[in-house]
């Protein structure tokens, strides 16, 4: 095809941004083909294009027939836009730096805890009392010696609960991005 040609079809396809890939690769489709027949008939580029007119108004042509297509809009697509729209708003607001932050805080007392306990057992072992490290259960208190491994328990509950709450991060966040790319779609 001429290089004219292929320029025309360019600016037209830029023009259509605003219409889905699917529907702007079919129209231009069907510009080429209707250009490749009146070439074949042996018209020159410059009558196509002044038979065709501006890529602009070629483009505003497609692109008002896509608004007036039926089912642009319906109300079940407005109740789809504002259901998403609230659910992403109240998710970003309270549930998205909910659950993060606690992914967060538990993962960290996951690590920390453990290093409290070897702290404790180490000053326990050179006779230095560290009273701000206990672990205490209703009125019973851990000895030095029970501190370490209840420690690392406690830290690898600690850290399984902050790769849950960062797992439910990881979904939300994806669920978003899911449901943002359908209503595009649709």
């Amino acid at each position: 095809m001429d290089q004219v040609l292929n320029d025309y079809l360019e600016k037209t396809e830029r023009s259509l941004r605003a219409l889905p890939a699917s529907e702007r690769i079919d129209i231009v489709k069907e510009i080429k083909s209707e250009m490749a027949e009146l070439t074949e008939k042996g018209v020159s580029p410059e009558k196509i294009m002044e038979r065709l007119g501006s890529p602009k108004e070629l483009a505003k042509g497609y692109l008002g027939d896509a608004i007036a297509k039926p089912g642009g809009f319906s109300l079940r697509r407005l109740a789809e836009v504002l259901c998403f729209y609230g659910y992403v708003g109240i998710g970003g607001i309270f549930v998205l730096p909910i659950i993060s932050t606690l992914a967060v805080s538990f993962m960290l007392c996951g690590i920390l805890s453990p290093i409290a306990g070897l702290i404790k057992l180490v000053c326990g072992i050179f006779g230095i009392d560290v009273p701000w490290i206990t672990f205490q259960f209703g009125s019973w208190t851990a000895g030095t010696a029970v501190v370490f491994p209840l420690s690392i328990l406690v830290g690898a509950v600690f850290f399984l609960l902050g790769w849950v709450f960062w797992k439910l991060t990881v979904f939300y966040i994806k669920s978003v991005a899911k449901g943002s790319r359908r209503l595009a779609q649709n």
